[in-house]
């Protein structure tokens, strides 16, 4: 009998850890990619437009990075130099105000950063947050573009931290905003 009871009682254990598993809430399912290979404690939160990955992924030099991605609307994630980024799915343009898929405006809002002023010089761009830039792009902004009708936060730390300041337009000269050669993270504005 005493048996029994132990038996009984693993059981309704594992059910309670199984009840217990599901019942926690989970993010959306992200969409394959490389950052497989070179990230770890990957973790979702939110669903939709709040649909968030967390991570640290490796640079080229191997060290570990956290970052962070919104991936609704990307078709693949990839880690690129130990920062989480989009590759939208075709045709993919966010839901909110303005004109659908084809009309102006059309497709996800672009912000991209050029290491010259007046948009010269080599860029990087993205359509979704970057927590932190690869070291080829960090601190070196000298002017930025913003395609689409959404405005950008950009920082002069990693993770938003540091001087922030938001642009719904383009800037052909960061230095008249004291933020030349400083801009480590970005984030559309919502």
């Amino acid at each position: 009998m005493t048996r029994a009871i132990i038996l009984a009682a693993a059981a309704a254990a594992a059910c309670l850890a199984a009840g217990a598993t599901q019942a926690q809430p989970r993010g959306a399912q992200p969409p394959p990619g490389n950052y497989f290979q070179t990230c770890r404690n990957v973790s979702t939160s939110g669903f939709g437009r709040d649909a968030t990955m967390t991570a640290e992924c490796r640079d080229r030099d191997g060290r570990w990075r956290s970052t962070s991605l919104r991936f609704d609307g990307c078709n693949r994630i990839e880690n690129r130099e130990g920062v989480l980024s989009c590759l939208p799915a075709p045709g993919y343009a966010p839901p909110g105000p303005g004109p659908g898929p084809g009309g102006p405006g059309a497709g996800r809002p672009t912000l991209t950063l050029f290491n010259g002023p007046n948009f010269g010089g080599r860029p990087f761009t993205t359509q979704s947050e970057i927590t932190n830039l690869p070291r080829q792009d960090n601190d070196r902004a000298m002017s930025l573009r913003i395609d689409g009708r959404q405005p950008w936060q950009v920082c002069t730390d990693s993770n938003f931290r540091g001087r922030c300041q938001v642009f719904d337009h383009d800037v052909p000269d960061l230095r008249q905003f004291g933020l030349a050669g400083q801009i480590s993270s970005m984030r559309p504005v919502r």
